[in-house]
Protein backbone atom coordinates (compact mmCIF):
# COMPACT_ATOMS: atom_id res chain seq x y z
CA UNK A 1 0.00 0.00 0.00
CA UNK A 2 1.00 3.78 -0.64
CA UNK A 3 -0.06 6.28 1.94
CA UNK A 4 -0.19 10.01 1.70
CA UNK A 5 0.22 12.32 4.18
CA UNK A 6 -1.40 15.91 3.59
CA UNK A 7 -0.62 17.21 7.38
CA UNK A 8 -0.79 21.03 8.83
CA UNK A 9 -0.01 22.70 12.50
CA UNK A 10 -3.49 23.97 14.14
CA UNK A 11 -3.58 25.79 17.16
CA UNK A 12 -5.14 24.57 20.40
CA UNK A 13 -5.89 27.79 21.61
CA UNK A 14 -8.98 29.70 20.62
CA UNK A 15 -7.28 33.06 21.03
CA UNK A 16 -4.75 32.83 18.36
CA UNK A 17 -5.36 33.23 14.38
CA UNK A 18 -6.75 30.29 13.52
CA UNK A 19 -4.80 28.12 10.39
CA UNK A 20 -5.43 29.01 6.68
CA UNK A 21 -6.37 25.88 5.33
CA UNK A 22 -9.59 24.56 4.73
CA UNK A 23 -10.06 20.91 5.45
CA UNK A 24 -13.13 20.74 3.15
CA UNK A 25 -11.08 21.83 0.48
CA UNK A 26 -7.98 19.49 1.10
CA UNK A 27 -10.47 17.01 1.15
CA UNK A 28 -11.50 17.72 -2.06
CA UNK A 29 -8.25 17.42 -3.70
CA UNK A 30 -7.35 14.21 -1.72
CA UNK A 31 -10.73 12.86 -3.17
CA UNK A 32 -10.06 13.26 -6.81
CA UNK A 33 -7.08 10.00 -6.74
CA UNK A 34 -8.47 8.20 -3.96
CA UNK A 35 -11.77 7.04 -2.43
CA UNK A 36 -9.83 6.24 0.52
CA UNK A 37 -9.04 9.13 2.24
CA UNK A 38 -8.81 9.59 6.48
CA UNK A 39 -8.74 12.06 8.86
CA UNK A 40 -6.21 12.17 11.35
CA UNK A 41 -5.43 14.54 14.44
CA UNK A 42 -2.70 14.19 16.83
CA UNK A 43 -3.89 13.77 20.88
CA UNK A 44 -0.40 15.23 22.29
CA UNK A 45 0.50 17.48 19.78
CA UNK A 46 -0.76 20.11 17.38
CA UNK A 47 -0.93 18.06 13.90
CA UNK A 48 -4.34 17.70 11.72
CA UNK A 49 -4.79 17.12 8.35
CA UNK A 50 -5.94 13.91 5.96
CA UNK A 51 -4.02 10.44 4.82
CA UNK A 52 -5.01 9.24 1.55
CA UNK A 53 -4.08 5.60 -0.09
CA UNK A 54 -3.54 5.55 -3.60
CA UNK A 55 -2.36 2.27 -4.10
CA UNK A 56 -5.23 1.33 -6.10
CA UNK A 57 -4.99 4.84 -7.89
CA UNK A 58 -1.80 4.04 -9.67
CA UNK A 59 -3.05 2.94 -13.08
CA UNK A 60 -5.43 5.30 -13.58
CA UNK A 61 -2.96 8.38 -13.41
CA UNK A 62 -0.20 6.20 -15.14
CA UNK A 63 1.75 4.87 -12.10
CA UNK A 64 3.09 6.12 -9.08
CA UNK A 65 5.44 9.24 -10.43
CA UNK A 66 2.60 10.37 -12.36
CA UNK A 67 0.12 10.38 -9.68
CA UNK A 68 2.79 11.77 -6.87
CA UNK A 69 3.79 14.76 -9.44
CA UNK A 70 0.45 15.62 -10.11
CA UNK A 71 -0.78 15.71 -6.40
CA UNK A 72 2.28 18.07 -5.72
CA UNK A 73 1.34 20.51 -8.66
CA UNK A 74 -2.45 20.55 -6.90
CA UNK A 75 -1.26 21.58 -3.67
CA UNK A 76 0.80 24.68 -5.00
CA UNK A 77 -2.16 26.63 -4.06
CA UNK A 78 -2.20 26.35 -0.68
CA UNK A 79 0.63 27.80 1.02
CA UNK A 80 4.17 26.68 2.24
CA UNK A 81 2.70 25.48 5.90
CA UNK A 82 1.34 22.27 4.43
CA UNK A 83 3.47 18.95 4.58
CA UNK A 84 3.54 16.27 1.75
CA UNK A 85 5.03 13.12 2.74
CA UNK A 86 4.63 9.36 1.80
CA UNK A 87 5.17 5.77 2.43
CA UNK A 88 3.49 2.37 2.93
CA UNK A 89 2.12 2.70 6.00
CA UNK A 90 -0.56 5.56 6.80
CA UNK A 91 1.62 6.27 10.59
CA UNK A 92 4.65 6.33 8.82
CA UNK A 93 3.48 8.67 6.17
CA UNK A 94 2.31 10.81 9.49
CA UNK A 95 5.26 11.07 10.90
CA UNK A 96 7.60 12.14 7.83
CA UNK A 97 5.21 14.28 7.17
CA UNK A 98 5.60 15.99 10.48
CA UNK A 99 9.29 15.82 10.63
CA UNK A 100 10.93 15.24 7.02
CA UNK A 101 8.36 16.42 5.16
CA UNK A 102 9.13 16.59 1.21
CA UNK A 103 10.47 20.39 0.32
CA UNK A 104 10.51 19.54 -3.66
CA UNK A 105 8.96 17.05 -6.23
CA UNK A 106 11.91 15.05 -6.26
CA UNK A 107 12.17 14.47 -2.92
CA UNK A 108 8.69 13.45 -2.81
CA UNK A 109 9.25 10.96 -4.99
CA UNK A 110 11.85 9.76 -3.98
CA UNK A 111 10.17 8.52 -1.03
CA UNK A 112 8.49 5.96 -2.79
CA UNK A 113 11.94 4.05 -2.15
CA UNK A 114 11.86 4.64 1.44
CA UNK A 115 11.84 1.77 3.80
CA UNK A 116 11.97 0.85 7.47
CA UNK A 117 15.34 2.29 7.98
CA UNK A 118 14.03 6.03 6.95
CA UNK A 119 11.62 5.44 9.88
CA UNK A 120 14.08 4.56 12.48
CA UNK A 121 15.91 7.88 12.20
CA UNK A 122 13.18 9.82 13.01
CA UNK A 123 13.30 11.83 16.40
CA UNK A 124 10.74 10.37 19.02
CA UNK A 125 9.31 13.72 18.91
CA UNK A 126 7.08 12.13 15.92
CA UNK A 127 5.30 9.42 17.93
CA UNK A 128 2.13 10.97 19.44
CA UNK A 129 2.60 10.13 22.95
CA UNK A 130 2.79 12.40 26.17
CA UNK A 131 5.10 14.44 27.21
CA UNK A 132 5.63 13.02 30.53
CA UNK A 133 6.80 9.83 28.19
CA UNK A 134 8.69 12.00 25.88
CA UNK A 135 10.88 13.04 29.01
CA UNK A 136 11.47 9.60 30.69
CA UNK A 137 12.62 8.16 27.14
CA UNK A 138 15.03 11.17 26.72
CA UNK A 139 16.35 10.52 30.44
CA UNK A 140 16.93 7.56 29.63
CA UNK A 141 19.26 8.30 26.37
CA UNK A 142 16.59 7.88 23.56
CA UNK A 143 16.95 10.16 20.56
CA UNK A 144 15.39 8.12 18.06
CA UNK A 145 12.71 5.79 17.25
CA UNK A 146 15.69 3.47 16.36
CA UNK A 147 16.56 2.96 20.00
CA UNK A 148 12.46 2.19 21.10
CA UNK A 149 11.98 -0.14 18.66
CA UNK A 150 15.39 -2.28 18.92
CA UNK A 151 13.94 -2.92 23.01
CA UNK A 152 12.02 -5.95 24.08
CA UNK A 153 9.02 -5.70 23.31
CA UNK A 154 7.78 -6.87 26.72
CA UNK A 155 9.78 -4.63 28.64
CA UNK A 156 8.63 -1.82 26.41
CA UNK A 157 5.08 -2.76 27.28
CA UNK A 158 5.60 -3.08 30.66
CA UNK A 159 7.75 0.00 31.26
CA UNK A 160 6.11 2.31 28.88
CA UNK A 161 2.57 1.15 27.86
CA UNK A 162 0.36 -0.30 25.47
CA UNK A 163 -0.28 2.89 23.48
CA UNK A 164 3.01 3.55 23.09
CA UNK A 165 3.81 0.11 21.72
CA UNK A 166 0.74 0.03 19.42
CA UNK A 167 1.99 3.72 17.95
CA UNK A 168 5.53 2.55 17.20
CA UNK A 169 3.45 -1.08 15.76
CA UNK A 170 1.49 0.95 13.77
CA UNK A 171 4.04 2.84 11.77
CA UNK A 172 6.10 -0.35 10.53
CA UNK A 173 2.87 -2.23 9.87
CA UNK A 174 2.60 -4.48 12.59
CA UNK A 175 -0.97 -5.37 13.59
CA UNK A 176 -1.88 -4.31 17.32
CA UNK A 177 -5.48 -4.53 18.36
CA UNK A 178 -4.78 -1.18 20.42
CA UNK A 179 -4.07 0.54 17.09
CA UNK A 180 -6.54 3.11 16.12
CA UNK A 181 -7.71 2.50 12.96
CA UNK A 182 -7.83 4.40 10.19
CA UNK A 183 -11.51 4.90 9.04
CA UNK A 184 -12.09 6.67 5.74
CA UNK A 185 -13.72 9.72 5.92
CA UNK A 186 -17.70 10.31 4.97
CA UNK A 187 -19.02 13.68 4.23
CA UNK A 188 -22.02 14.90 6.45
CA UNK A 189 -25.36 14.14 4.99
CA UNK A 190 -26.76 17.03 5.93
CA UNK A 191 -25.57 20.65 5.65
CA UNK A 192 -26.19 23.63 8.29
CA UNK A 193 -24.34 26.85 8.41
CA UNK A 194 -25.32 30.43 10.01
CA UNK A 195 -24.26 34.00 9.40
CA UNK A 196 -24.37 36.50 11.73
CA UNK A 197 -24.97 39.93 10.05
CA UNK A 198 -22.24 42.70 10.59
CA UNK A 199 -25.19 45.10 11.02
CA UNK A 200 -29.34 44.29 12.15
CA UNK A 201 -31.26 45.97 10.14
CA UNK A 202 -34.79 44.65 7.93
CA UNK A 203 -33.81 45.92 4.30
CA UNK A 204 -34.70 42.75 1.94
CA UNK A 205 -31.68 43.90 -0.46
CA UNK A 206 -29.14 43.35 2.57
CA UNK A 207 -30.23 40.66 3.72
CA UNK A 208 -30.40 38.77 0.42
CA UNK A 209 -27.13 39.99 -0.17
CA UNK A 210 -25.21 38.25 2.41
CA UNK A 211 -28.17 35.08 1.94
CA UNK A 212 -26.61 34.77 -1.67
CA UNK A 213 -22.79 33.88 0.48
CA UNK A 214 -24.73 31.35 2.12
CA UNK A 215 -26.27 29.56 -0.99
CA UNK A 216 -22.64 29.52 -2.44
CA UNK A 217 -21.54 27.37 0.43
CA UNK A 218 -24.59 25.14 -0.04
CA UNK A 219 -24.03 24.56 -3.64
CA UNK A 220 -20.18 24.24 -3.27
CA UNK A 221 -21.37 21.59 -1.03
CA UNK A 222 -23.59 19.93 -3.40
CA UNK A 223 -21.54 20.10 -6.00
CA UNK A 224 -18.32 18.32 -4.66
CA UNK A 225 -20.95 14.97 -3.77
CA UNK A 226 -22.61 15.16 -7.52
CA UNK A 227 -25.79 16.01 -5.45
CA UNK A 228 -28.65 18.35 -5.63
CA UNK A 229 -31.58 19.26 -3.50
CA UNK A 230 -35.18 19.98 -3.96
CA UNK A 231 -35.43 22.21 -0.99
CA UNK A 232 -33.40 24.81 1.41
CA UNK A 233 -34.88 25.29 5.30
CA UNK A 234 -34.11 29.14 6.15
CA UNK A 235 -34.03 30.72 9.34
CA UNK A 236 -34.19 34.60 9.74
CA UNK A 237 -33.11 35.43 13.26
CA UNK A 238 -34.37 38.28 15.00
CA UNK A 239 -34.22 39.26 18.77
CA UNK A 240 -37.67 37.85 19.80
CA UNK A 241 -37.50 34.10 17.48
CA UNK A 242 -36.84 33.46 13.87
CA UNK A 243 -38.89 33.46 10.72
CA UNK A 244 -38.54 30.21 8.82
CA UNK A 245 -38.61 30.22 4.94
CA UNK A 246 -38.77 27.35 2.74
CA UNK A 247 -37.15 27.27 -0.79
CA UNK A 248 -38.47 24.28 -3.00
CA UNK A 249 -37.39 23.17 -6.44
CA UNK A 250 -39.68 21.15 -8.81
CA UNK A 251 -35.97 19.18 -9.27
CA UNK A 252 -32.77 18.53 -7.95
CA UNK A 253 -30.81 21.01 -8.47
CA UNK A 254 -27.19 22.51 -7.52
CA UNK A 255 -27.40 25.16 -9.81
CA UNK A 256 -26.74 28.68 -7.89
CA UNK A 257 -28.37 30.66 -10.17
CA UNK A 258 -31.50 28.87 -9.73
CA UNK A 259 -31.52 29.21 -5.96
CA UNK A 260 -30.61 33.16 -5.87
CA UNK A 261 -33.42 33.50 -8.47
CA UNK A 262 -36.25 31.91 -6.40
CA UNK A 263 -34.50 32.98 -2.91
CA UNK A 264 -35.29 36.76 -4.64
CA UNK A 265 -38.70 36.22 -5.47
CA UNK A 266 -39.19 34.76 -1.98
CA UNK A 267 -37.80 37.23 -0.02
CA UNK A 268 -39.86 39.92 -2.09
CA UNK A 269 -42.93 38.42 -0.63
CA UNK A 270 -42.00 38.98 3.11
CA UNK A 271 -42.05 41.52 5.91
CA UNK A 272 -40.15 41.38 8.98
CA UNK A 273 -41.12 43.44 12.24
CA UNK A 274 -37.96 43.32 13.75
CA UNK A 275 -34.49 43.46 12.67
CA UNK A 276 -32.93 40.47 11.70
CA UNK A 277 -29.01 39.46 13.41
CA UNK A 278 -28.34 36.17 12.44
CA UNK A 279 -29.08 33.94 8.73
CA UNK A 280 -29.12 30.41 8.44
CA UNK A 281 -29.65 27.25 5.95
CA UNK A 282 -30.19 23.98 5.90
CA UNK A 283 -30.07 21.00 3.29
CA UNK A 284 -31.65 17.95 5.22
CA UNK A 285 -31.85 15.76 1.70
CA UNK A 286 -30.26 15.51 -0.82
CA UNK A 287 -29.84 13.24 -4.18
CA UNK A 288 -27.81 11.98 -6.19
CA UNK A 289 -27.94 14.22 -9.93
CA UNK A 290 -28.01 11.82 -13.42
CA UNK A 291 -25.37 12.65 -15.50
CA UNK A 292 -26.50 14.28 -18.52
CA UNK A 293 -25.06 13.51 -22.29
CA UNK A 294 -24.37 16.85 -23.69
CA UNK A 295 -25.14 17.31 -28.01
CA UNK A 296 -25.32 19.57 -30.32
CA UNK A 297 -28.49 18.54 -31.15
CA UNK A 298 -32.18 19.77 -29.82
CA UNK A 299 -32.68 18.01 -26.28
CA UNK A 300 -36.22 16.84 -26.01
CA UNK A 301 -36.12 17.10 -22.53
CA UNK A 302 -35.04 20.27 -22.35
CA UNK A 303 -38.54 21.60 -22.37
CA UNK A 304 -39.26 19.70 -19.61
CA UNK A 305 -36.69 21.46 -17.59
CA UNK A 306 -37.85 24.89 -18.71
CA UNK A 307 -41.40 23.78 -17.29
CA UNK A 308 -40.15 23.04 -14.14
CA UNK A 309 -38.23 26.09 -13.91
CA UNK A 310 -41.53 28.34 -14.77
CA UNK A 311 -43.51 26.13 -11.79
CA UNK A 312 -40.81 27.40 -9.42
CA UNK A 313 -40.91 30.86 -10.13
CA UNK A 314 -44.91 30.80 -10.05
CA UNK A 315 -44.59 29.49 -6.64
CA UNK A 316 -41.91 31.38 -5.11
CA UNK A 317 -43.68 34.66 -6.31
CA UNK A 318 -47.50 33.53 -6.12
CA UNK A 319 -47.63 30.95 -3.39
CA UNK A 320 -46.77 27.41 -2.28
CA UNK A 321 -50.41 26.55 -3.24
CA UNK A 322 -50.34 27.81 -6.74
CA UNK A 323 -48.83 24.93 -8.10
CA UNK A 324 -49.30 21.37 -6.99
CA UNK A 325 -48.00 17.97 -8.24
CA UNK A 326 -49.89 14.82 -8.40
CA UNK A 327 -48.73 11.58 -7.53
CA UNK A 328 -50.46 8.11 -7.49
CA UNK A 329 -50.53 5.88 -3.76
CA UNK A 330 -50.89 2.21 -3.92
CA UNK A 331 -54.58 2.57 -2.69
CA UNK A 332 -57.42 1.69 -5.21
CA UNK A 333 -59.95 3.74 -3.00
CA UNK A 334 -60.30 6.49 -6.07
CA UNK A 335 -60.36 9.37 -3.85
CA UNK A 336 -57.24 8.06 -1.49
CA UNK A 337 -54.90 6.98 -4.57
CA UNK A 338 -54.34 10.55 -5.80
CA UNK A 339 -51.99 13.02 -3.41
CA UNK A 340 -51.46 16.40 -4.14
CA UNK A 341 -47.57 17.70 -2.80
CA UNK A 342 -45.80 21.13 -3.39
CA UNK A 343 -42.66 18.94 -4.66
CA UNK A 344 -42.19 15.65 -6.78
CA UNK A 345 -41.61 13.05 -3.82
CA UNK A 346 -39.84 9.82 -4.61
CA UNK A 347 -41.25 6.52 -2.58
CA UNK A 348 -38.28 5.23 -0.61
CA UNK A 349 -36.92 1.82 -0.99
CA UNK A 350 -37.56 1.14 2.64
CA UNK A 351 -41.12 1.30 3.00
CA UNK A 352 -41.42 -0.07 6.47
CA UNK A 353 -38.68 2.33 7.76
CA UNK A 354 -40.78 5.02 5.96
CA UNK A 355 -44.37 4.33 8.02
CA UNK A 356 -42.18 3.62 11.21
CA UNK A 357 -40.82 7.60 10.84
CA UNK A 358 -43.43 9.06 9.94
CA UNK A 359 -47.58 7.69 9.94
CA UNK A 360 -48.96 10.54 8.88
CA UNK A 361 -46.62 11.46 5.68
CA UNK A 362 -48.25 9.77 2.54
CA UNK A 363 -45.55 7.48 0.52
CA UNK A 364 -45.70 8.22 -2.68
CA UNK A 365 -44.35 6.73 -6.11
CA UNK A 366 -44.60 7.07 -9.87
CA UNK A 367 -46.29 3.67 -10.32
CA UNK A 368 -49.39 4.29 -12.83
CA UNK A 369 -52.94 3.36 -11.90
CA UNK A 370 -54.66 -0.16 -12.85
CA UNK A 371 -55.41 0.03 -16.75
CA UNK A 372 -58.63 -2.29 -16.50
CA UNK A 373 -60.48 0.38 -17.15
CA UNK A 374 -60.41 4.53 -17.90
CA UNK A 375 -60.40 6.81 -14.37
CA UNK A 376 -61.10 10.64 -14.22
CA UNK A 377 -58.53 12.79 -13.12
CA UNK A 378 -61.40 15.27 -12.35
CA UNK A 379 -62.94 13.96 -9.17
CA UNK A 380 -65.72 15.60 -7.02
CA UNK A 381 -64.64 16.20 -3.35
CA UNK A 382 -67.63 14.83 -1.80
CA UNK A 383 -69.60 12.12 -4.39
CA UNK A 384 -73.15 13.15 -5.03
CA UNK A 385 -76.09 11.04 -4.79
CA UNK A 386 -78.01 10.51 -7.81
CA UNK A 387 -81.76 11.72 -8.00
CA UNK A 388 -84.57 9.78 -9.47
CA UNK A 389 -84.52 6.37 -11.30
CA UNK A 390 -81.21 4.54 -11.50
CA UNK A 391 -78.95 5.15 -14.76
CA UNK A 392 -80.04 2.27 -17.44
CA UNK A 393 -78.26 0.76 -20.23
CA UNK A 394 -80.63 2.09 -23.07
CA UNK A 395 -80.26 4.99 -24.85
CA UNK A 396 -82.89 8.46 -24.31
CA UNK A 397 -82.36 8.28 -20.32
CA UNK A 398 -80.97 11.30 -18.10
CA UNK A 399 -77.79 8.60 -17.66
CA UNK A 400 -76.93 6.25 -20.57
CA UNK A 401 -74.45 3.66 -19.01
CA UNK A 402 -71.65 2.59 -21.85
CA UNK A 403 -69.37 0.69 -19.86
CA UNK A 404 -68.46 -1.15 -16.68
CA UNK A 405 -68.48 -2.33 -14.02
CA UNK A 406 -65.41 -1.95 -12.35
CA UNK A 407 -65.40 -3.80 -8.56
CA UNK A 408 -63.36 -1.87 -5.62
CA UNK A 409 -63.68 -3.44 -2.95
CA UNK A 410 -60.94 -2.23 -0.16
CA UNK A 411 -60.49 -0.72 3.26
CA UNK A 412 -62.21 -3.72 5.45
CA UNK A 413 -59.97 -3.03 7.97
CA UNK A 414 -59.94 0.23 8.80
CA UNK A 415 -62.80 2.92 9.45
CA UNK A 416 -63.56 3.88 5.73
CA UNK A 417 -64.46 0.70 3.81
CA UNK A 418 -65.92 0.47 0.28
CA UNK A 419 -67.43 -1.69 -1.68
CA UNK A 420 -68.74 -0.14 -5.23
CA UNK A 421 -69.28 -0.81 -8.76
CA UNK A 422 -67.82 1.74 -11.40
CA UNK A 423 -69.56 2.61 -14.25
CA UNK A 424 -68.88 4.99 -17.06
CA UNK A 425 -71.69 6.83 -18.40
CA UNK A 426 -73.07 10.03 -20.08
CA UNK A 427 -75.83 12.74 -18.96
CA UNK A 428 -77.91 14.34 -20.23
CA UNK A 429 -75.70 17.14 -21.47
CA UNK A 430 -73.49 14.74 -23.43
CA UNK A 431 -71.10 14.73 -20.90
CA UNK A 432 -68.57 11.86 -19.68
CA UNK A 433 -69.42 11.02 -16.27
CA UNK A 434 -68.17 8.47 -13.46
CA UNK A 435 -71.00 6.65 -11.66
CA UNK A 436 -70.44 4.00 -9.11
CA UNK A 437 -73.27 1.90 -7.14
CA UNK A 438 -72.68 1.67 -2.96
CA UNK A 439 -72.87 -1.70 -2.60
CA UNK A 440 -72.51 -1.09 1.58
CA UNK A 441 -75.83 0.28 1.59
CA UNK A 442 -79.17 -1.48 1.92
CA UNK A 443 -80.48 0.44 -1.17
CA UNK A 444 -77.46 0.26 -3.26
CA UNK A 445 -77.87 4.10 -3.96
CA UNK A 446 -76.14 5.84 -6.70
CA UNK A 447 -73.45 8.32 -7.05
CA UNK A 448 -71.70 10.77 -9.42
CA UNK A 449 -67.76 10.81 -8.57
CA UNK A 450 -66.28 12.55 -11.55
CA UNK A 451 -66.21 13.87 -14.71
CA UNK A 452 -63.97 13.15 -17.75
CA UNK A 453 -62.21 15.94 -19.61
Amino acid sequence: MRWIALSYKQSRNPREVKSQFDANSLFELAAHYSPVVCWRQDQHHEYVGWLVEVQSSFRLFGGAQALLSQLWESTEEFSGELQLANHHTATGAWWLGKCAPARNLDDFLAMLNFNENSLLALPISVLDCDVKLQTTWRQCGFGRIGDLWRLPRDGFLKRFGAQALAELDSGFGLQNKLTIATAPHEPADTFEQEKELPFHSDRLDLIEHHAQALLEAVCNWLKQQKHGTRELHWAFVHAHGEEVLRLRSAQATDCIDTWKRLLHHQLGRMQFDDDIRNLRVQCMHSELLPNVNRSFLPDPAEGTRNWNNTCDVLRARLGEQTVLFAATESDPRPECSIVLQHTPLQKPANTAFKKIENQHAPELNNATLAASSPRPLWLLPTPKPLQGKAPQWQVGGPWQLLSGPERVEFGWWDAKPCKRDYYCARDSNSSLVWLYQDLLEEDARWFLHGYFA
